[in-house]
């Protein structure tokens, strides 16, 4: 797996480097740790030269650290808007999966999904991890720990957008297992929903998976509990897409996991 981690270089943007720590790095190809100089941010501060040279150095430590946990990695420092440069180099080196972190509404009032890590997740097809961070005693640190990837539970909308989740959760590096959760409106025939999950899942990684239906009228609360219940580390659901040119939009569901989950979510 080619993964590219994004990160602003603030403390809590460094976390998502972290993330890989507990992961195996036999199962990754490549790591490619990404920053982007937005130029509106340092209008008021250093010449160019020397926040290109500092943010070199800032990567070049990190890509050290990975290195000596048994990461392939390399650096890019480019200048542009963060969003769009993340998504040309995700497509420059064929990256798999993108990973940022968010430090969610405790951050502003308000606040939802940093609105660069917003613009990432809605930009492409390449899949987002958004790893979810919080300060503890003025220090930033990862609410979870270990792997996110070892114990997914799948969102899964009676669509197309199914099969494709599934694809990319049995793609995942070091899944020890996987559910497959769908939240049915009350009334809702269970054992249809059911059987249709698991004729969506039999040709991917997935169809050993276990299927889980259940009702609820808050699908959001009802995936986070189930979360919670199966000590899953993820939560992967699939964006909205309409329009000509594909534009990705976020549903109730996935604006209110993005506001109440304390799970890292990620976006296929």
């Amino acid at each position: 797996m080619r993964v590219l981690v994004a990160t602003d270089l603030s403390d809590a943007g460094l976390l998502s480097i972290e993330v890989l720590l507990g992961c195996n790095p036999e199962l990754f190809e490549r790591v490619t740790l990404v920053h982007a100089i937005e130029l509106d941010h340092y209008m008021a501060g250093g010449s160019i030269p020397e926040v290109i040279e500092w943010s070199r150095e800032r990567l070049a430590e990190e890509t050290e650290s990975l290195a000596d946990a048994g990461f392939v990695t390399d650096y890019r420092v480019e200048q542009g808007p963060a969003a769009d440069v993340v998504q040309d180099i995700a497509a420059e080196i064929a990256a798999d999966l993108i990973i940022v972190t968010d430090r969610g509404r405790r951050g502003a009032p308000g606040r939802l999904l940093g609105s660069t890590a917003e613009r990432i997740a809605q930009a492409g097809e390449i899949p987002v991890l958004v790893e979810r961070v919080e300060e503890r005693e003025a220090a930033w640190c990862r609410i979870g720990e270990g792997s996110p990837f070892a114990r997914p539970l799948v969102a899964a909308d009676l669509d197309q957008t199914l099969r494709r989740l599934a694809i990319v959760a049995g793609r995942l590096p070091g899944v020890e297992s996987a559910r497959v959760v769908h939240v049915a409106a009350p009334g809702s025939d269970i054992a249809e929903a059911h059987d249709f999950i698991e004729a969506e899942i039999a040709p991917t990684p997935l169809e050993d998976a276990e299927v889980v239906v259940v009702e609820g009228r808050d699908p959001a609360e009802a995936l986070i509990a189930e979360a919670q219940a199966s000590d899953a580390t993820l939560i992967m659901l699939a964006p909205r897409r309409h329009g000509l040119i594909g534009r990705v939009v976020f549903g109730s569901v996935a604006l209110s996991l993005l506001r109440e989950s304390r799970i890292p979510l990620l976006f296929a």
